[in-house]
């Protein structure tokens, strides 16, 4: 009787959560890339045009959807998943908070680096995967 309790086969309720998350957060990735190869092909954004602006912002719309997906999938997980993904989501947010004060501090004396907003981001979502990874395998 226990042996299937600790099985480590997913439920069919974690099956439907999961894929319920995949239809919302799917669309939302795929028309966040048809939305920023658009404005990285016709966007200008190396132009003079004020509208460059308006292009550049053009990516968060989709990712607004992304981000609903996400609260929306942590509503539906139940108490060990959500801890396990809040868990992940605080270490992400650590890392990129060390990255962007070691990036500010680096920039107060005089190191300027192009696409530093990119390098916080990516440190984040590198920090979030790790951590995620590591508290996933307890």
């Amino acid at each position: 009787m226990t042996r299937k309790l600790d099985s480590k086969d997913r439920s069919d309720g974690d099956r439907a959560v999961s894929r319920a998350y995949q239809l919302e957060f799917w669309p939302g990735m795929a028309a966040y890339a048809v939305v920023l190869t658009g404005v990285l092909l016709w966007g200008g954004l190396d132009g003079n045009s004020p509208w460059r602006f308006v292009w550049a912002v053009l990516p968060v719309i989709p990712a607004l959807w992304i981000v609903r997906a996400v609260l929306r999938h942590v509503r539906r997980i139940d108490e060990y998943q959500r801890l396990l993904l809040l868990q992940g989501l605080g270490g992400g947010f650590a890392v990129s908070m060390i990255a962007s004060v070691t990036m500010a501090f680096l920039e107060i004396a005089g190191f300027r680096v192009p696409g530093v907003g990119w390098i916080i981001y990516g440190a984040g979502m590198l920090g979030w995967i790790i951590t995620g990874t590591v508290v996933g395998r307890r």
